[in-house]
């Protein structure tokens, strides 16, 4: 049975700077492009979501727990070490950087706190909603 989080409590998680990557029970990792909170545990997108959103946003059910690395449910959050200690993620990281910069007509970051929010994501209460990019 999965713990729902607290709302008034904002983990640091959700304020970090740092690329962020998933580890699921299995071994298996993701790149995150954005992260929010939820009511039953961690929303998060991976880097190119857009190519297949049904398959790239995902809820994890759970109380989040740790300092990081932090814990949701059976699947680890960590901060993405690019000194050599995870290169292949963080080069995958990197190229997803270059091409938002290059060719932003690809990416749809507009809509990213709109879908969060449709899939009840939290957002705290000083979060850039006003900005030029969640309009």
């Amino acid at each position: 049975m999965s713990k729902s989080i607290k709302h008034s409590v904002m983990n640091k998680i959700f304020t970090l700077h740092s690329p962020l990557y998933i580890k699921y029970p299995n071994g298996e990792t993701r790149v995150i492009e954005e992260i929010f909170q939820h009511p039953k545990g961690i929303l998060y997108f991976e880097l190119f979501w857009e190519k297949d959103p049904k398959y790239s946003i995902h809820l994890i059910k759970g109380e989040i727990t740790g300092d990081g690395p932090w814990r949701v449910g059976e699947c680890s959050f960590h901060v993405l070490g690019c000194n050599h200690t995870h290169p292949q993620m963080c080069e995958m990281h990197s190229f997803w950087q270059q091409e938002l910069l290059q060719r932003p007509e690809q990416f749809r970051v507009s809509e990213v706190v709109k879908i969060a929010l449709e899939k009840g994501a939290i957002l705290p209460k000083n979060y850039p909603i006003n900005d030029a990019r969640y309009c």
